[in-house]
């Protein structure tokens, strides 16, 4: 297995972090059936916890959303 040098790593999640932020109130609409899947699979933590952001009005953690948005399958909404 090869190891990843720590400044390629850094480059990596600091673009990730950069190219798409989702906080609180981020709602987002995807055509992935993926991510669509692990969103009410959030369902019930969503329900006990809170969730601050969405996809297709589905509660969903920021972190997911944010994952979303970083690998394209997602678009923000107004």
């Amino acid at each position: 297995m090869k190891r990843i040098p720590h400044g390629s790593l850094l480059a990596i999640v600091l673009c990730a972090a950069l190219s798409a932020c989702a906080t609180t109130g981020t709602r987002v609409t995807t055509t992935s059936d993926a991510y669509k899947s692990m969103a009410r699979s959030q369902e019930a933590w969503c329900s006990q916890f809170g969730c601050g952001c969405s996809i297709d009005g589905q509660q969903a953690t920021c972190t997911l959303v944010a994952t979303c948005m970083t690998t394209g399958s997602c678009q923000k909404t107004p």
